[in-house]
């Protein structure tokens, strides 16, 4: 849970069309984590379905994945209608844009935690 908000809030952000990758170095090897919002996804099943599709196209790259890193895939209502081959040529070029994003500076994230519990959540005094 703690590597998962490190890396929503301190991740650098690489943009494509169906998903914002966030990702981190890391010491261990790469993990990778999804975000499908009930927001954009207003029903489980869809939520389910999107994640299982990219996992799947995770698995038609995993040659090309970047060695040890956490990577976060925060997935867009475009997933749902892409055409499989288009989203697996999208990681690809996704995972090329990681090494030209490692050299911008990093711009954190202000937490959007209120709760004292919450792992992320900064004292504004």
């Amino acid at each position: 849970m703690k590597d998962f908000a490190l890396l929503s809030q301190k991740g650098r952000p690489v943009f494509g069309p169906f998903f914002t990758l966030r990702f981190r170095q890391s010491q261990e090897p790469t993990k990778v984590g999804f975000v499908a919002s009930a927001k954009v996804f207003k029903r489980a099943n869809k939520r389910n379905r999107v994640k299982r599709r990219m996992r799947e196209a995770l698995r038609a790259t995993m040659e090309v994945w970047p060695k040890n890193m956490d990577l976060l895939f925060v997935i867009k209502a475009e997933v749902l209608d892409a055409d499989f081959l288009d989203l697996v040529s999208s990681v690809r070029r996704t995972f090329e844009k990681i090494p030209e994003a490692m050299t911008r500076p990093v711009r954190p994230r202000m937490p959007k935690a209120k709760r004292k519990t919450s792992v992320v959540f900064k004292d504004k005094t």
